[in-house]
């Protein structure tokens, strides 16, 4: 099958009401994008974006699965979530970093835009993103989302806010103000965090360990430190949503990494209790799907 008979089967299953991409159409998908996107992720210096976060060096030895691959489960169900409820419109991905999402939604037929503060990466990492996104019609902002004015980036159906508040190292409330400020009156917000009570993390406490980020790698990153500084339960998701002015549609905690980390007898026990016990909310990440109140 060609690249464009799949993009136009595609396109037309996102263009019938109510139906998303998914199954094999959306692993057909993701096969042209994890090519379009394996020289991108060729390019990341790791050392260079791990002087402040040194938990990146350990993803040189193999980039592509560490970067992209353990990801899919997060990015299939975004995929899901926009296709199935918006056949077209324009897509903002506020925090990108590997723009693999928006490779996605742009072969589907969605104008999309990526943001993200692209001085953090190496001058071949940014050439390589300009590169990519340009040969998808995506269009690159150059901004810190939290400190510079999104006005350029103009209202938008779809926002997409995925692993980027657990990076902040204060509030995200003004973050989410000037979310609101770029969405349409009935544009769509996909947000998503790490749990930071999943199963695991819950065993780790009960150990007497901490469920942060390794404190070596943290004590000897570069200020600011750019890791995960603040992840979320399901309460403080559904509390940072409605007062930063959205109406929650649906959340989910679910498992988004590959079933390899369970491999580990501290993994196989950890599979083991989500099963076993009666307790809420155990998922690795929350996504939660939002729209501007009122």
């Amino acid at each position: 099958m060609s690249r464009w008979t799949l993009q136009g089967g595609l396109r037309r299953a996102v263009t019938e009401m109510g139906q998303g991409v998914s199954g094999g159409a959306l692993d057909a998908l993701f096969r042209e994008v994890d090519l379009a996107i394996a020289p991108l992720v060729d390019s990341i210096d790791v050392g260079e974006i791990g002087a402040h976060n040194r938990g990146y060096l350990a993803y040189g030895t193999d980039k592509f699965r560490n970067f992209v691959a353990v990801e899919k489960a997060r990015y299939r169900k975004a995929v899901e979530i926009v296709t199935s409820r918006r056949t077209s419109g324009t897509v903002c991905d506020l925090g990108c970093f590997i723009p693999y999402l928006p490779i996605a939604l742009a072969r589907l037929g969605y104008k999309v835009g990526i943001v993200d503060k692209y001085a953090l990466y190496g001058d071949r990492m940014r050439a390589r993103i300009a590169e990519t996104a340009a040969g998808h019609g995506i269009e690159v902002f150059d901004l810190d989302i939290v400190n510079d004015d999104m006005a350029p980036l103009g209202k938008n159906d779809v926002v997409l806010l995925m692993a980027v508040v657990e990076h902040l190292s204060g509030t995200p409330r003004m973050l989410m103000e000037k979310v609101r400020g770029i969405m349409a009156a009935d544009g769509l917000l996909v947000f998503e965090v790490p749990n930071l009570a999943e199963m695991g993390k819950r065993l780790k406490l009960l150990l007497g360990r901490s469920p942060l980020p390794d404190y070596a790698d943290y004590y000897h990153s570069h200020y600011p430190f750019t890791g995960h500084n603040r992840e979320m339960t399901v309460a403080e998701v559904e509390y940072l949503l409605k007062a930063g002015g959205f109406a929650v549609e649906s959340l989910s905690c679910y498992d988004c990494y590959d079933l390899s980390c369970y491999r580990t007898i501290r993994g196989k026990l950890v599979k083991v209790l989500k099963k076993a016990l009666p307790l809420a909310n155990k998922g690795e990440s929350i996504m939660a799907v939002a729209r501007p109140a009122g």
